[in-house]
């Protein structure tokens, strides 16, 4: 059985580009208090001569979900939303075994929700959706995303922000972490005008909780 090709990491760019755009944003972060192993369990010295006291062990940010397209929408019942997924995911998804909005509702939620904005300055915002932007841990991060989630169940509603949803993008190895965690994935959908007549629809991978 050939194992899965490990997810590419968060690039520098990308971390600096969410930072820069990102409005509001926070988050948290873990740093290391005792030696840690690479697969973050508990180590000593020794077996870690590389360790020293606060180093970075994991961070997570949040935002408002704000995008840049005037066609975005959220469509989990459109023909393209799943159209591209790997031949296994598309079995697990028809099995049962991955859970996605396979009735359209979640979607249909999500894109009634208030929403407004320019997409060529401050973005279409979402108000009531949340955004994990960035997520990175080595060991603890179901106690990062508890942690935020915990916290926005907390947080008092604002004119600028009242969170039912929260949103992110996953990697395909990541799925079966954030699906323990309650989310759900949905289709999103981007269409690309390609004539005076017409436009082609493209995928955006999305995972949601409630």
């Amino acid at each position: 059985k050939k194992s899965r090709c490990p997810s590419k990491p968060l690039s520098i760019e990308y971390i600096f580009d969410r930072i820069d755009t990102d409005d509001p944003i926070w988050g948290f972060m873990v740093r290391t208090d005792t030696p840690m192993s690479s697969k973050g369990r508990t180590s000593n010295l020794k077996a870690s001569p590389q360790w020293k006291r606060g180093m970075l062990q994991g961070f997570i940010t949040v935002t408002t979900f704000t995008q840049w397209r005037s066609s975005f929408r959220f469509d989990s019942l459109h023909e393209s939303a799943f159209a591209y997924d790997p031949d296994d995911l598309t079995e697990l998804a028809l099995k049962g075994i991955r859970k996605y909005d396979n009735d359209g509702r979640l979607a249909e939620e999500l894109e009634a929700t208030v929403h407004g904005g320019d997409p060529w300055n401050e973005g279409i915002v979402y108000p009531r959706i949340a955004e994990i932007s960035l997520f990175g841990a080595l060991g603890c991060g179901k106690k990062l995303l508890q942690l935020v989630i915990e916290r926005l169940e907390r947080s008092r509603a604002s004119e600028s922000q009242n969170y039912d949803y929260i949103v992110l993008q996953a990697t395909e190895n990541s799925i079966p972490f954030y699906e323990s965690m309650g989310f759900v994935r949905v289709g999103c959908i981007m269409e690309n005008k390609t004539s005076e007549k017409g436009y082609k629809s493209s995928p955006v991978e999305s995972y949601v909780t409630k």
